[in-house]
C-alpha cells in the first residue's frame, strides 16, 4: 500500500502571502481546509456512486505535505484521491452527476474527452470553492472511476502540522490507521494517534474486511473550542 503521508513535493496553490500560523491556531487552520474540501468532494463521490470507493493510493486527503506558496514561502498541501471499478460504467451519468455536484459547491465544471475505443478517456475537471481543483477521470474500458483533489498550498510548517495530526506515530503503524474506504457512513478524520484510533489495514497490506465501525474517534487537544 503507497501512502501520501511524508510524501514531500514542490507544488504552487493560490493562497495569498498571509502570515503562516503556528501552534493551535495551524491545526485549526489545517482541520478547516481539510473538512471544507474533503466533505465537498464526499458529496461528489456519492452522487457518483453511493457505496463505498476505495482511497487510492494511501490519498486518504488528511496529510500535510510540504509546498510552496504563490508568495515563495514554505506551505502545507493535501493528497486526496477515490477509485471506484464498476463493469461498463455510465459514462454520461457520471459526467452528469459529477458536473451537478462540483456546480453545487460553487465550483467551475468542464469535460473533456482523449481517445477513443479502449484508449478513451472523460475528464470532468472542476476549478473554485474549498476544493480548488478537483477531476474526475473516467476510463471506460478499464472500467474505472478515478476522483481526485487538489485543494492548493496553503501558509504554514507542513512538517509541524503533520505531527500533531497523526501524534507523533511513524510508518507503518501510521499507515494502519488510515481509512481504506470511503462510503455513506464517512466522518472526516483529521486526528490518527496510536491509542484510540481504529485499525484499517493488515499489516500484509490488505484492508480489513469489513472496515471497522466507529463514531467515536479520539479528540485532537488542538485548536480550542471553536
Amino acid at each position: 500500500m503507497a501512502l501520501a503521508t511524508g510524501m514531500v513535493v514542490i507544488m504552487t496553490g493560490c493562497s495569498s502571502a498571509a502570515e503562516a500560523p503556528t501552534g493551535d491556531a495551524l491545526y485549526r487552520d489545517g482541520e478547516d481546509r481539510y473538512l471544507s474540501y474533503a466533505t465537498t468532494m464526499h458529496s461528489v463521490i456519492m452522487a457518483i456512486h453511493d457505496g463505498e470507493w476505495k482511497v487510492d493510493q494511501g490519498s486518504w486527503g488528511a496529510s500535510p505535505i510540504p509546498c510552496r506558496t504563490e508568495g515563495g514561502s514554505d506551505g502545507y498541501a493535501f493528497s486526496w484521491a477515490r477509485l471506484l471499478e464498476q463493469d461498463a460504467p455510465d459514462v454520461d451519468a457520471i459526467v452528469a452527476a459529477s458536473s451537478a455536484a462540483f456546480e453545487a459547491a460553487d465550483m467551475s465544471a468542464t469535460t473533456t474527452t482523449y481517445g477513443e475505443g479502449d484508449r478513451q478517456e472523460v475528464n470532468v475537471i472542476a476549478t473554485g470553492g474549498p476544493v480548488v481543483r478537483g477531476v474526475v477521470t473516467i476510463r471506460p474500458a478499464l472500467g474505472t472511476i478515478r476522483v481526485t483533489a487538489e485543494p492548493g498550498c496553503f501558509p504554514g510548517d507542513a512538517a509541524k502540522l503533520y505531527d500533531m495530526v497523526f501524534a507523533g506515530i511513524s510508518y507503518p503503524g501510521l499507515a494502519l490507521r488510515v481509512p481504506a474506504f470511503e462510503g455513506p457512513d464517512w466522518q472526516p478524520r483529521f486526528y490518527f494517534p496510536e491509542d484510540g484510533s481504529p485499525v484499517y489495514w493488515n499489516e500484509d497490506g490488505t484492508p480489513i474486511e469489513p472496515p471497522p465501525a466507529s463514531t467515536d474517534f479520539p479528540v485532537a487537544p488542538y485548536g480550542g473550542d471553536s
